[in-house]
């Protein structure tokens, strides 16, 4: 840790390439995509047998977030594939939906080409690039999304497409009204959130506070916290450089739960964070108050964080907007730039150059 203080001018110093004014475009990027999408809406289709979408980091999350949330009212099963190939499933009567922010993802190019020659119905979501033009040449519907943003802050656009590509199907959707909810928890989150608010009564600075130095494991439960869960990891893992994991409730009673005893030692240097939401099942908040107690025992520092709002959407959306804001802080925290990303640069270049045949290396 290199920063002690989170005063909005420490945060700017640090974040020299502004990631606190992308994340406090969500209500935005909600707002604008909305609007394009009224402009251009997806065309309407039968249901498919399957709605398996292909993707990886920041251009597959939303698909956890979405389908878990429409999980209660869909006719067919949906999967996110985060992978070169497609399960069997991913055949004729399904639909791919390929997302990759950047047009150019090698495993969602490689999902292309397997669809293609599978006969699978196609469409997209990017904001151009090799996946564009080749949706554009097969005819195939495809949205864009702004460009020029890192794929993980560029969440909010995907959400409301992928949403709106479910109502196309046939989704009744989450509902005017839950959309309305959803953008004032988001509006009243960038102000009490955000850089300009006080640390003394801004809960992800305090939550930052807290965790910093120490491995995150974010706890959610089966479904939609359990994908706002990997939206933390993943959020804690590019903006913090810190390592984080995530677990869901109730499966990590059965098993994971039993790994915090035998390293001890290892304990003081992490910390549990458990996403709360009201809907969740009353045996599911039994588990996570008597896991957090546990953890305790163990020398584990845990932290509960609450959804703000009354609709399953609305409280998604203040879950995932705390931790990209507790990522944030932990960034500044430990004096990082929370944008760049280094080591998956280098590990692309990487995987551009020949392999390497020095003996030893690559072997398997």
């Amino acid at each position: 840790m290199t920063n002690a203080s989170l005063t909005e001018a420490d945060c700017r110093a640090i974040d020299r390439s502004d990631m606190a004014a992308l994340i406090a475009a969500w209500p935005e990027q909600v707002r604008a995509q909305q609007a394009a999408l009224d402009e251009r809406p997806w065309p309407r289709r039968a249901a498919p047998s399957l709605l398996a979408l292909g993707g990886m980091g920041g251009s597959a999350i939303a698909g956890d977030l979405v389908f878990a949330l429409a999980a209660p009212r869909l006719p067919f099963p949906t999967a996110v594939v985060r992978d070169y190939r497609w399960p069997a499933a991913v055949a004729p009567g399904a639909l791919a939906v390929l997302s990759s922010y950047s047009g150019g993802t090698e495993e969602t190019l490689s999902l292309l080409g397997e669809a293609e020659a599978r006969g699978v119905d196609l469409v997209g979501l990017t904001t151009g690039g090799p996946l564009g033009e080749r949706l554009s040449a097969r005819k195939a519907a495809w949205r864009g999304l702004p460009a020029g943003l890192p794929p993980r802050a560029a969440l909010g656009y995907s959400v409301v497409s992928l949403a709106r590509l479910l109502e196309a199907l046939g989704d009744p959707g989450e509902g005017v009204e839950a959309w309305q909810e959803a953008l004032e928890v988001l509006d009243q989150g960038t102000a009490s959130l955000g850089p300009a608010a006080p640390e003394a009564g801004n809960p992800a600075k305090a939550l930052a506070r807290a965790v910093v130095g120490r491995a995150v494991v974010v706890h959610g439960a089966y479904g939609v916290t359990a994908a706002v869960a990997r939206r933390w990891k993943g959020q804690v893992n590019e903006n913090a450089k810190t390592p984080a994991f995530e677990a869901a409730l109730p499966e990590m009673n059965h098993n994971e739960i039993v790994g915090w005893q035998a390293l001890p030692h290892v304990h003081a240097h992490c910390a549990a964070v458990f996403l709360a939401d009201p809907g969740d099942d009353p045996r599911v908040a039994r588990r996570r108050e008597v896991t957090a107690d546990i953890l305790e025992e163990e020398g584990i520092a845990t932290h509960v964080v609450l959804a703000r709002g009354k609709s399953p959407l609305a409280r998604a959306l203040s879950l995932v907007q705390m931790g990209d804001w507790t990522s944030y802080y932990l960034a500044v925290l430990a004096g990082v730039d929370p944008t760049p990303i280094a080591k998956i640069d280098r590990l692309k270049r990487a995987l551009q150059a020949p392999a390497s045949t020095e003996p030893g290396r690559n072997a398997r």
